[in-house]
């Protein structure tokens, strides 16, 4: 695959499970896909395989019914390693308005997402969510 390619493929993936399109997001995950989410949170750990990332997103979908307005501003490639720098917003099950700064590592072998890294404000996110 070219870099192009790759990028391309990880958009795909990201907007299709910001829109809640699980199946197509699985489509270019590998079936033992790991997703690491920084912090101390109750949604802080790794999740391993596809049934505990789709119970992980399950969360995220209870906590915005409404689903997530996702801005890509950039996508970097190198090698099998992709980054996206992103902004998600959207309307928290309290009503309040969520919006922050992302950067997520996408490592891909075999033309398949194998490991994503999540980078964010975790405090933002606490204090938007639960307060």
């Amino acid at each position: 695959m070219t870099a192009d390619q790759k990028k391309e493929l990880v958009t795909k993936t990201w907007l299709a499970l910001g829109r809640g399109d699980i199946e197509a997001a699985f489509a270019n995950m590998d079936h033992n896909v790991s997703w690491l989410v920084p912090g101390n949170m109750t949604t802080s750990g790794v999740k391993k395989g596809k049934d505990e990332i789709l119970k992980f997103m399950s969360g995220v979908g209870a906590v915005f019914p409404e689903g997530m307005k996702i801005e890509i501003r950039r996508t970097y490639c190198d090698g099998d390693t992709v980054i996206v720098e992103l902004t998600n917003r959207g309307k928290v099950s309290n009503g309040k308005q969520y919006e922050n700064e992302y950067c997520f590592v996408f490592e891909l072998e075999n033309g398949k997402v194998r490991r994503i890294r999540e980078y964010v404000d975790t405090q933002k996110f606490a204090d938007t969510v639960t307060n």
